[in-house]
C-alpha cells in the first residue's frame, strides 16, 4: 500500500517544492507525516490546513466530494 505521501498528485508535490525555501521545515514536516500514513482519514484537520496553506491551494472552490475523499491533493 502507498502511503499519503507517495499518492500526493505531482502539482501539489511541484506547489510545495515552489514554497520551500520559505518554509522548509514545514514543509519537511508535513512530508514526514504524510509518509506515516495511508488512509486520507487518518489526517488531522490541521494537516489539511497545512497541505493548503503552503502549496497555495484555493480550496474555497472545492465540494463536499473534494473535502470527503481528497480528490484534489491525492491520486487514487
Amino acid at each position: 500500500m502507498k502511503t499519503l505521501l507517495e499518492q500526493l498528485r505531482p502539482e501539489v508535490v511541484q506547489a510545495l517544492e515552489e514554497n520551500r525555501e520559505q518554509y522548509d521545515l514545514s514543509i519537511t514536516d508535513l512530508y514526514d507525516e504524510l509518509d506515516t500514513k495511508y488512509l486520507y482519514s487518518e489526517l488531522s484537520i490541521g494537516t489539511m490546513r497545512d497541505i493548503t496553506v503552503f502549496a497555495n491551494i484555493d480550496y474555497f472552490k472545492w465540494d463536499s466530494t473534494d473535502w470527503r475523499y481528497g480528490t484534489k491533493l491525492f491520486k487514487d
